[in-house]
């Protein structure tokens, strides 16, 4: 293999100088041979002392090739030849550097692929840096959705921005071959695509003449095209029913296309719209002003910062605010990296789990250094060799870096391969909402950064042996008498390393306990609703059948109804918003005979409900009456509050007091206990629900609870339905606990992780703590023997090894308590109930990694107490 290398070498850089070389090696043999014969030698005799004195041309042109750079080629596959060998012969070190080596590797290679697709991946847009998204800020809503008056402005009167644009989920019904079908679809304005650089791969786009209301054009995705019209090139032009009105084709997306998501009323980012229409601005002038439904995309101008545009648009809502007091008061605009908003609040999940991971990472790092520490001191003899023969300070650290860099190409490869195959695994834990989820694939990026981390960390781990090699006397390597004095050494340094390797485990153990209880005192605190034995789904109303409130109120009574008359139901209803669902809806209103006080505005997310919902979501009614079958849309208007509306607004009972709201009057009948925006959330926001029969929407999503298996339900929910509207499909069926499990989903895997990462940080402590008692018991095998023919008897000697790994791990223990504060605060974006340096938690992380210490001790302690005294001394 080395011969054929060198050959390649030579014909690719070298053939010319090594011909020239050789011609010349083979002059001065001639020479010298002519010489010889002039002299009265034979040809033969000649030639032959020629070669004596010349050196056989091969070994000339070797060193030739030194000088060219060829010699630490050779030397360094001749060190690699000599590393396999030697690992051969002593496979521990190998098996265990190499494996805790692959699990640090496959764990991060796993989380890589995580980082990669959410954060370094840029977004599939031309130049996607320059897309921003555009909220508006008040004091209740940080991140509100945009108003149509505040796109018309900042259109107008922007000179940084190169296009500003608006969308909106909307929920149509297609009916395809006598079957109705719900389709995820996207309301746009006409600027949204150009906006994000993309054009129709078929058809044209929309223009301003479509934002109208009874507008009737679409544009299909890709996807759609292909699987529902069979990639019909023609099918520009033609009409498909959409909500039971027909529409016109007049675009279809180019393949691959990705929608940019959103935080309100939008699908997530991804191949996730199957059908576009144009977003009407067909609203009265105070709609345009107050209706906040919209989400706002933006494209910057080249050069133009994210500062300098938000800067600009608040110049604009400053002057709104001046023309319209009412509408803009205390409110500004917020610009944010496209790319940031996507990702959203799991950039912290993403950053809690990389650090986890390069905390693993780090300790096989530390695992591989002591290991290699205690590898390199059984070779401190031929490393010792090696300087006496003149070997410089590089031959040296060449030699020992030679094992520790067969080691990380083999923990490379086998880290892959685990990743590789834990890769669908990781994917199915995911939860489905996490941003960029598609985008997350094991790349050949994975790979190279499987390998190059695996190297880089098994060749800084070999350079503190290394380094420590040619700092030391050649002589002291040779001399037997320096036996106990290396052996001290190396075991401070090992002893250093194991208390570093116990001290971030400490750290990894600490905040995955937080996590721990948190998660447990967010599953066990009173939610407000029960879950459990509740089934979901989502109708949408078409506005061409139903144009009318009273439309709308007769269907959705007439369908509790039918719903609560199913076989094995308790008790049913349809709402506008399900618990934990991320869908919050916010309005002003005024209480009668109660002004505000000075900088206090009332404000509140608001839902409606039937007479059957809040007893079948397992609301706690805590005074008042539910809401009932008697609030029809002709009887007195009232509402349902929950705990936190009245906690703030009222000193007094709320049952019997007056909201005023959108123009009507509505008494409070009752209010229930607390139902948080997100199940960690610690305080919950002020709530209330008016009947559905009184207010109407459109969309609803039906809670049917029963006793038994809630999907059982389905086939009777769908005739119910049906029985009313054949033409109705059911969309987004699911349970509440599916509901109530997604929320938990992203908490729950950050969890998961932490877990991992804490159990396989511990196993690497145990490891070193192993490592370095039996390095120790076998460096002090005389002194044992000795103690034990003086009576030791083997107790104290266990005691002896024991306290030795539990006096390391105090000294971890202590350095990982010190550095616990600065994880609890790493991880206090997850924390519920509990604080970042939580006391309970800070008393059992140190008991936990005692025992893992003495779990690391037990078997050195019990080989040093099970040794036999006068075999101890025989040996030296």
């Amino acid at each position: 293999m080395t011969k054929w290398l060198r050959r390649v070498w030579m014909k690719l850089t070298l053939r010319k100088l090594d011909r020239q070389s050789t011609e010349e090696m083979k002059f001065h043999l001639d020479l010298e041979t002519e010489a010889g014969i002039r002299a009265g030698l034979s040809p033969g005799e000649a030639a032959r002392r020629a070669r004596i004195r010349a050196g056989v041309i091969e070994a000339s042109l070797d060193e030739v090739r030194d000088q060219r750079g060829l010699g630490w080629f050779d030397g360094s596959l001749m060190d690699f030849r000599h590393a396999a060998s030697s690992l051969r012969r002593q496979p521990g070190f190998l098996f265990t550097a190499g494996g805790a080596l692959a699990a640090a590797v496959a764990i991060n290679t796993l989380i890589f692929t995580i980082i990669n697709g959410v954060l370094l991946s840029p977004l599939p847009y031309p130049q996607p840096e320059r897309l921003v998204r555009i909220y508006e800020w008040s004091a209740h809503n940080p991140k509100f959705p945009v108003s149509i008056y505040n796109y018309l402005e900042d259109k107008r009167e922007t000179r940084l921005l190169d296009g500003i644009a608006l969308y909106t989920r909307v929920d149509l019904q297609l009916m395809h071959e006598d079957r109705p079908e719900h389709l995820a679809a996207v309301a746009i304005t006409d600027d949204f695509l150009p906006v994000l650089g993309i054009h129709p791969a078929l058809g044209r786009n929309f223009t301003p003449a479509d934002l109208h209301k009874d507008s009737r054009v679409v544009i299909l995705s890709d996807n759609l095209w292909r699987s529902r019209f069979h990639s019909d090139p023609a099918i520009i032009g033609k009409t498909l029913r959409l909500n039971r009105e027909n529409s016109e084709i007049v675009g279809v997306m180019p393949a691959g296309f990705q929608h940019v998501g959103g935080s309100y009323r939008s699908p997530l980012q991804g191949d996730t719209v199957q059908l576009w229409a144009p977003l009407s601005l067909d609203l009265p002038p105070n709609g345009q002003k107050n209706w906040h439904f919209t989400n706002a995309i933006a494209r910057l101008k080249p050069g133009v910062s994210t500062q300098a545009a938000e800067a600009e648009l608040n110049r604009i809502v400053e002057d709104l605010a001046r023309r319209f007091p009412d509408s803009y008061k205390e409110k500004r605009a917020i610009v944010e990296p496209l790319a940031t908003a996507v990702v959203g609040r799991s950039l912290l999940t993403v950053k809690i789990i990389a650090s986890a991971g390069a905390l693993v990472l780090l300790l096989a790092c530390i695992n591989i250094a002591g290991l290699s520490v205690a590898r390199s001191l059984a070779r401190r003899r031929e490393l010792a060799i090696r300087q006496a023969l003149g070997g410089n300070a590089w031959r040296v650290i060449r030699a020992v870096l030679a094992e520790n860099v067969l080691v990380g190409l083999i923990g490379a490869a086998v880290g892959l391969a685990v990743a590789a195959a834990l890769f669908p695994v990781l994917h199915h834990i995911l939860p489905e909402n996490f941003p960029r989820l598609h985008a997350i694939g094991f790349t050949w990026q994975a790979a190279l950064f499987a390998f190059v981390t695996a190297l880089a960390t098994s060749i800084v781990a070999g350079l503190i042996p290394a380094f420590r090699q040619i700092s030391v006397d050649p002589r002291q390597g040779l001399s037997e008498d320096n036996r106990a004095t290396s052996g001290t050494r190396v075991t401070g340094l090992r002893t250093a390393l194991v208390a570093a390797e116990i001290a971030l485990s400490c750290v990894l153990c600490f905040s995955a306990l937080l996590l721990v209880r948190s998660s447990r005192l967010v599953q066990a605190r009173d939610h407000g609703f029960n879950p459990s034995g509740v089934l979901t789904f989502q109708i949408h109303l078409p506005g061409s059948a139903y144009k009318k409130s009273e439309q709308v109120s007769a269907f959705l009574t007439q369908a509790a109804e039918r719903l609560q008359q199913i076989p094995g139901v308790q008790s049913a209803g349809l709402t506008s918003n399900l618990p934990w669902s991320g869908w919050d809806e916010n309005t002003d209103f005024d209480i009668v005979g109660r002004a505000p006080r000075p900088g206090e505005g009332f404000q509140a997310r608001y839902q409606a409900a039937d007479p059957g919902t809040l007893k079948a979501l397992g609301f706690h009614l805590i005074s008042g009456r539910w809401l009932e079958p008697g609030d029809h849309l002709t009887a007195p208007k009232v509402v349902t509050i929950n705990q936190a509306f009245a906690r703030r607004y009222f000193d007094k009972e709320p049952v019997g007091q007056t909201l005023k709201l959108w123009g009507d009057a509505r008494r409070i009948v009752g209010v229930v206990g607390d139902i948080h925006d997100h199940p960690a959330d610690l305080d919950a926001e002020p709530a209330f629900w008016f009947p559905q029969a009184q207010q109407p929407f459109e969309a609803a999503s039906a809670v049917i609870r029963t006793t038994g298996d809630p999907m059982s339900l389905l086939t009777g929910a769908r005739a119910a339905i049906g029985s009313l509207d054949r033409e109705l499909p059911l969309s987004e069926v699911r349970t509440l606990d599916d509901v109530a499990a997604l929320a938990l989903a992203e908490r729950n895997f950050a969890l998961w992780l932490c877990e991992a990462f804490a159990v396989l940080a511990m196993s690497l402590a145990a490891i070193g703590v192993y490592g370095m008692l039996t390095y120790t018991v076998a460096q002090r095998r005389r002194e044992i023997g000795l103690r034990m023919a003086l009576g030791a008897s083997r107790p104290n000697v266990l005691w002896m090894i024991l306290s030795s790994g539990l006096s390391v791990a105090a000294i971890g223990i202590a350095a990982g308590l010190l550095l616990a504060p600065l994880a609890g605060r790493a991880v206090k974006s997850l924390l519920y109930g509990v604080g970042s340096t939580d006391a309970i938690t800070l008393a059992i992380a140190p008991l936990v990694i005692v025992l893992v210490a003495l779990a690391g001790s037990l078997l050195p302690g019990w080989s040093a107490a099970r040794s036999q005294p006068m075999s101890a001394l025989r040996e030296q």
